[in-house]
């Protein structure tokens, strides 16, 4: 009866206040002699009676602070957006919408929830606060009012609502963790030189208006927090979000070190970092020119950090490593620490091919990278500017010579002698290199030391088609690429398949042998490894499936005996074609009578990239010449992932 009779009363207030409001400055409460008095960041002195039962929170980053403070289940009513947000309890996100601070509230929806108190948002009047707050007085109910100018104006929000709630204790673990961060933070700042920083919204068009985060905003004071200079404090703006035409970036902030962009749309904001980076005009701006562009994404999706509230000590380390990536301890542990106190973790379990289950942080910003075929992924995938340091071979991959930056990146090494102070030294979030029992893997015992250190270390082995694509997903889980991973391999099976089906049409009589050759004549491809597989899916038979091993010795004689039809001689081999041709020894061989001997293209050198499926298609056109269109085939398959077709690329890879 007492919350029909409230909401009623409250019901009848409303429609007299609607009537007539008179648009005032917020009145200041009085306070009587018993209850919680509190002072919030509109400076408004505010009176609870009791401590709140019934509340209405109308921003997502206040109503996560309630679920930290263990109060989630007194949220009767929620703004518009705060469902959306990935770090509230689903109690909260359940609970009705009444509105937004940005364009008001429904009064009757929350008259309707009885709420003995209402927690929002103070711009200064700027959007629907200040009516929101006037309104919710004459209506009698209590409004704590919260505003965030600064990285520490968070933590006055977090002891202001642990107080209103009597939650004190809680509050203080909070932020304790948050000054703990937040005090190490200022000692590095005293140690890196200062660098010049420009913060900027991911536009939609980035020839402007470009929302650029100026005095006043939280945001724009971070790089000051960190030890940079935020150029942009050097002008004065009548907003803390000025917008700004390119030819005044280029103008006045020609000589910034580093440019951060923040977006809270993900896909919005790879697309303006890329743009950002390829556009000439941008080029003036000394960050674009030397590519230290960064993006951070904002708001309550999980993953994003930069916002009002707890989640905010993890956005200034995000500045941090942004801007001195050497001198500042990855975020993602931050972050990891921080979601503790959610229940949640900032890593994910990936199971490598060897089956070792590895944590690996939910974002991967920094990877050294060993194996120069996922490097040579991550450029297809738009992600090599993660890359900080790879192996010593990368120049040797046609792909990565051609299109990156590789002078730029340091070598540390090769997969089976890197240099591990030199990685550890790159603070990577990850190193992926070869697993397995060969010359090239990587030996336990550098693993073990760079586990010690803190960093997950993903190993990859490609022994045969299913582990490159194995591999592939593998890739596709620690980017977060597992559409472009999909993407990847249904292209790769494509061409695949199409030989295979043309394979398939070949009657068994008629089916050719064939053997590959490794660095020596007599070294063949047993019954394993991924050449084992090219030569099945095209249709052949290799005889020397008999021996087991990717790589068997085998005197000549045996491969007389076998006396294949075809021979591929591999790329690095130091003979060629017209050895075997010219040696009397291998004249009875039918491959040599009728000079079908062929040597891996360079361009197809590496079995185990994804250049391995145009391989597939030129072996099989070797075997049974005209079944498909080769180049057709491979021009298509290096125009979608290269953006360049195979024969040109050919032709210039040559020269």
């Amino acid at each position: 009866m007492r919350k029909s009779s409230l909401a009623t009363l409250l019901l009848l207030a409303l429609a007299l206040t609607l009537a007539g409001c008179i648009q005032e400055k917020p009145k200041v409460q009085q306070a009587p002699q018993a209850g919680i008095t509190i002072t919030d960041m509109a400076g408004r002195t505010i009176t609870l009676n009791e401590t709140p039962e019934r509340v209405v929170v109308l921003t997502s980053y206040w109503a996560e602070t309630l679920r930290l403070l263990e109060v989630d289940d007194k949220v009767v009513g929620v703004g518009n957006y705060v469902p959306e947000s990935d770090y509230i309890s689903e109690s909260i996100k359940n609970k009705p919408t009444v509105g937004s601070t940005f364009k008001g509230v429904n009064w009757e929806a929350v008259a309707s929830l009885n709420p003995d108190l209402i927690i929002t948002d103070w711009y200064g009047g700027k959007y629907k606060d200040k009516e929101i707050i006037e309104k919710a007085e004459q209506l009698g109910i209590p409004v704590i009012a919260l505003q965030a100018k600064t990285v520490e104006d968070n933590i006055k929000c977090i002891e202001i609502l642990g107080k209103a709630f009597g939650k004190e204790d809680k509050a203080k673990e909070i932020v304790d963790f948050m000054n703990s961060k937040l005090d190490e933070v200022k000692e590095i700042s005293k140690q890196v030189p200062e660098k010049k920083v420009l913060v900027i919204s991911a536009p939609k068009d980035i020839s402007g208006p470009i929302t650029v985060y100026a005095k006043g905003s939280a945001w724009g004071s971070i790089p000051e927090i960190v030890g940079a200079h935020n150029v942009a404090f050097d002008k004065e703006f009548d907003t803390q979000w000025p917008k700004v035409d390119l030819e005044k970036i280029i103008a006045w902030w020609n000589d910034t070190d580093v440019l951060i962009v923040i977006s809270f749309d993900e896909k919005k904001l790879e697309e303006a970092v890329k743009k950002i980076k390829e556009d000439e005009r941008w080029k003036e701006v000394k960050a674009v020119k030397e590519r230290h562009v960064y993006g951070i994404l904002a708001g309550g999706k999980f993953g994003h950090f930069l916002d009002w509230g707890p989640r905010i000590a993890v956005g200034v380390y995000q500045f941090g490593c942004a801007v001195y990536p050497e001198q500042y301890p990855r975020w993602q542990k931050v972050a990891d620490e921080l979601l503790s106190f959610y229940d949640m973790s900032f890593y994910r379990t990936v199971v490598d091919t060897e089956g070792r289950e590895v944590k690996v942080p939910l974002k991967v910003e920094r990877a050294v990278v060993l194996a120069g075929q996922v490097a040579e992924l991550m450029y297809c995938w738009g992600d090599f500017d993660k890359v900080v340091g790879i192996t010593r071979w990368a120049e040797k991959n046609p792909v990565l010579a051609k299109f990156t930056n590789l002078k730029e990146i340091p070598a540390v090494g090769g997969g089976r002698d890197p240099n591990v102070e030199a990685i550890i030294s790159l603070k990577p979030d990850i190193v992926i290199t070869y697993g397995g029992e060969y010359g090239y893997s990587t030996p336990r015992s550098v693993i073990e030391q760079l586990e010690k250190a803190g960093i997950p270390v993903v190993l990859v082995e490609l022994s045969n088609l299913d582990e490159v694509y194995r591999t592939i997903e593998i890739v596709g889980e620690i980017l977060n690429k597992e559409d472009k991973a999909s993407e990847t391999i249904d292209q790769m099976k494509e061409v695949i398949a199409l030989v295979k089906d043309e394979a398939g049409k070949i009657p068994k009589e008629e089916r050719i042998k064939a053997i590959w050759l490794w660095s020596k004549p007599t070294k063949v491809t047993g019954n394993s490894g991924v050449t084992n597989d090219l030569i099945i899916n095209a249709g052949a038979i290799n005889p020397a499936s008999e021996l087991e091993g990717k790589y068997v010795e085998v005197p000549l004689e045996k491969i007389v005996a076998w006396n294949p039809d075809v021979i591929i001689i591999w790329s690095s081999a130091k003979y060629g074609p017209e050895d075997l041709i010219n040696d009397p020894r291998w004249q009875d061989i039918s491959a040599i009578k009728n000079e079908k001997v062929y040597k891996q293209p360079r361009l197809l050198a590496d079995t185990w990239s994804i250049r391995v499926a145009v391989l597939q298609a030129w072996m099989f056109d070797k075997f049974y010449p005209g079944r498909i269109d080769f180049n057709s085939t491979a021009n298509e398959f290096f125009e979608y992932f290269y953006g360049v077709s195979y024969e040109e690329f050919e032709k210039e890879f040559e020269v």
